[in-house]
């Protein structure tokens, strides 16, 4: 044992262990110091990464309802625009209704107005053309038979009235 306490390298073991035991505290408190903040690196990215998550989430909810919302506004402008076209078909079919049937009525009110120019000139002309026969007939018959033929008509034209 004596020479055990002499010899260097049971010396330099005992320091060593000694370093080895007086390092472990300071050593440790960097160590742990060292993972601590590491710890906590980590702990910070993880609560940034759930806060952008959650951001992330809340900015997909929004474009989520912003699509809907434009999903609806385009569904009634859609259906605005129907109901729109359908009022304006409507109205040219009503005035187009109208106006055929009012060209219908101008129309068959000129063919009877033709109708009855026609008939005016038909007669006029039938009585112009009975008058100049009347007047060649009565020309080529006697005096007496024109008297009496005019005297027949008078008499004819007051019973009828």
């Amino acid at each position: 044992m004596s020479q055990l306490f002499s010899d260097p390298k049971f010396w330099l073991l005992i320091s060593f262990i000694i370093f080895v035991i007086l390092m472990i505290k300071p050593f440790k408190t960097i160590m742990i110091g060292g993972l601590d903040s590491k710890i906590q690196e980590i702990k910070q990215n993880i609560d940034k990464s759930l806060e952008s998550f959650t951001e992330a989430e809340e900015k997909l909810k929004d474009a989520e309802k912003s699509t809907l919302d434009l999903t609806n506004k385009v569904d009634e402008i859609i259906f605005n625009a129907k109901s729109q076209a359908e009022s304006i078909s409507k109205n040219i079919i009503d005035k187009t209704s109208q106006t055929v049937k009012s060209k219908e009525k101008n129309s068959i009110d000129r063919i009877q107005q033709i109708e009855l120019s026609a008939i005016q000139s038909i007669k006029s002309q039938a009585s112009i053309e009975l008058n100049s026969i009347i007047r060649n007939y009565l020309s080529n018959i006697s005096e007496d038979d024109r008297t009496k033929i005019l005297n027949n008509s008078v008499i004819n034209l007051k019973s009828a009235n």
